[in-house]
Formats: structure tokens, C-alpha cells, sequence
């Protein structure tokens, strides 16, 4: 595999708005980090936020071939969805999008 996966967040609360911030990243065996997704400092609704807001779910051979990807979600108000990414040589690349599922 060779790289780790991070993801940081940062949420505040003003009565009925809430700031959030985010970034889900990869780094390398040589520090290279690579933004796989992120949501800049943004104030919003906290009931009905205007936002997407991702998630690492898991780290799984979604292929078969031996190497691992890395499985995220994506939330927003009312759309959810799956995404597969795979990482090779410090760059990222999406390999399924599947929106639509609600848990």
C-alpha cells in the first residue's frame, strides 16, 4: 500500500448555523499528501446545510487485483452516495460514483 489515509474536521455551532470545514487526504511513504476531497471554511444551515461532507467508510480490494482503495461517502442534505478511489504513484482517481442510497 504505501500511504495512509487522514481525514480532519472542524464544526462550530452559531444558533442556527453551524461552520464546517474539512479535508480527507492521502500520504505517502515521503510526506506527499494528496487531497482526495475537501470542504473549505463554510458557515450554513445546520438544519438544512449547503454542503458536502465526506467520510472515509472503508479500505478494501474493490477490484480484486491486490491493491487496496479507498471507499468514501458523501453526504450531503439530501443526496448520499458511495465513491471508490484508487491511489497509485501519489495521485488519486475515481473508479465508481454511485448516488442515490439512504441508510
Amino acid at each position: 500500500m504505501g500511504w495512509s489515509l487522514a481525514q480532519v474536521q472542524y464544526s462550530h455551532r452559531f444558533g442556527s448555523d453551524i461552520e464546517l470545514c474539512e479535508v480527507v487526504v492521502v500520504i505517502d511513504r515521503n510526506a506527499h499528501v494528496t487531497v482526495l476531497r475537501k470542504l473549505p471554511l463554510r458557515r450554513t444551515d445546520i438544519d438544512v446545510p449547503n454542503v458536502t461532507e465526506w467520510t472515509p467508510l472503508d479500505l478494501a480490494d474493490t477490484r480484486g487485483t491486490g491493491e487496496v482503495d479507498i471507499i468514501l461517502v458523501g453526504d450531503a442534505y439530501e443526496d448520499h452516495w458511495l465513491e471508490v478511489i484508487t491511489v497509485q504513484n501519489s495521485s488519486a482517481k475515481t473508479i465508481f460514483s454511485g448516488l442515490g442510497y439512504y441508510l
